[in-house]
């Protein structure tokens, strides 16, 4: 049976290229398509339900809406509605949020781990069918709650995640796993292990991972597309960055760089070879051997997230890697 690949959209394109774009991948064999809210840019349920409702087979998450801007009760009802147009099909992907894009929208990233177990409890609580539902926890709570609205099926929940403790958590809690982007193939080693301590055994939900994606020439052509994305995430997003491998007087240097002369000032920092390590960059050759190493690392699903330039050649190209 040929192996599994989704593809997923950083916030762009317009919602109607996204759904163009969705009936062309699952022509194409992509099993699934995911929605990133990560930034403060197109949310992940509009994109869902029109991807959703232009096909007719792939699955489609999030990944990932956070624990702080939605309430649980309001994720619990927005997924079943979402089940409800596409029955087996949709995928409710949580994650702990990012402190730069939480705090841009006046919330203090506080015990986001604690948040997010929570989260996960209350939602399936609610889809468990017997309201009035009540769950008392430190940051969620249900009174008497009762739904109007619940599926059929629940959907599978996936958490992503990245570091140790949040990877443990998910082995103990999630349907499955959305590994983040820019993490080279030993962090998926790596992370296999922490879900089966998590698990108390094998954990035995899907294992996925964003790769984020850039097809040219050559790598360099390639790597000039990723690089202000890469630098984004390692200036901006702490808590990713810790977990990518990259020197951490590196780290401290980049974010000095652009708190001085802006983010542009630390392309050049960002070597072609560094770029290529955290990304998929190149021809679709160069690619494909790429995704191998990270299927050899035990990654089950690669999604791969395209830069804006490279959605439709990912898509004739990459589909059935």
């Amino acid at each position: 049976m040929r192996e599994r690949m989704g593809i997923g959209f950083l916030g762009f394109p317009g919602i109607r290229s996204m759904a163009e774009f969705g009936i062309a991948s699952e022509a194409a064999g992509f099993d699934s398509v995911w929605i990133a809210e990560t930034r403060i840019t197109r949310d992940a349920v509009t994109a869902m339900t029109a991807v959703l409702l232009s096909t007719q087979q792939v699955r489609v998450g999030s990944a990932a809406i956070n624990v702080f801007t939605r309430g649980a009760a309001l994720t619990a009802i927005t997924w079943s509605a979402l089940a409800e147009a596409a029955p087996d099909r949709v995928i409710l992907g949580i994650g702990p949020g990012s402190p730069a894009p939480l705090q841009q929208q006046g919330y203090e990233f506080d015990v986001p781990l604690e948040r997010m177990c929570e989260f996960v409890e209350a939602i399936r609580s609610a889809w468990a069918g017997t309201a009035p539902v009540d769950y008392h926890g430190r940051h969620v709570r249900f009174e008497a709650l009762t739904p109007e609205v619940l599926p059929d099926y629940p959907p599978p929940i996936y958490l992503c995640v990245t570091g140790p403790l949040a990877m443990g958590h998910a082995g103990r809690l999630g349907d499955g796993v959305v590994l983040n982007a820019f993490m080279p193939p030993e962090y998926v080693e790596r992370s296999r292990g922490l879900l089966d301590r998590g698990a108390g055994g094998t954990f035995e939900g899907e294992v996925a991972g964003a790769l984020v994606t850039a097809i040219a020439d050559s790598p360099e052509q390639a790597a000039a597309r990723v690089r202000p994305i890469l630098a984004t995430y390692l200036v901006h997003f702490p808590n990713l960055a810790s977990e990518t491998g990259v020197d951490p007087e590196f780290l401290t240097r980049l974010r000095a760089v652009a708190a001085a002369e802006g983010l542009e000032a630390t392309f050049p920092l960002l070597s072609t070879e560094t770029v290529c390590r955290h990304a998929l960059c190149g021809t679709p050759s160069d690619c494909l051997k790429r995704i191998e190493d990270y299927r050899a690392a035990g990654l089950q699903l690669p999604v791969l997230f395209p830069d804006p330039e490279s959605v439709r050649p990912v898509i004739e190209r990459l589909a059935r890697a």
